[in-house]
């Protein structure tokens, strides 16, 4: 799992790790694309003022690019108002809600298996 958002949401870092998922953090789109070229992602976790749109094309769809079936949760400010996703996003969650993110990831990520051995 890799979040990208600045250095604040920390509170959505701390609910995903005590949630048990193993976490990675980057603050830059392009570092978030790196590691997701160099390292098996299953989910990322897009901060709002990282989803920036450049000729009609956004990180989300370049993490997309790497691993088709790669989730994406995009978190916003505020309100969720737009009710079509933006392309290569497959949750949006509001915010200071890190237990709807955390909800989001679950529904959107294959369910884990335990291996008995």
């Amino acid at each position: 799992m890799l979040l990208l958002a600045d250095r604040r949401h920390s509170q959505t870092a701390k609910a995903l790790k005590n949630s048990g998922f193993r976490l990675m953090t980057t603050f830059t789109p392009d570092h978030a694309v790196a590691i997701c070229v160099n390292n098996h992602v299953d989910a990322v976790v897009l901060d709002q003022e990282h989803f920036v749109m450049t000729e009609g094309w956004s990180v989300a769809q370049s993490l997309k690019m790497i691993r088709r079936n790669m989730c994406v949760i995009l978190v916003v400010r505020g309100k969720i108002i737009q009710i079509r996703l933006p392309e290569g996003v497959d949750a949006v969650v509001s915010d200071g809600d890190a237990d709807g993110v955390i909800k989001a990831l679950k529904k959107v990520l294959p369910p884990v298996r335990e291996s008995h051995g």
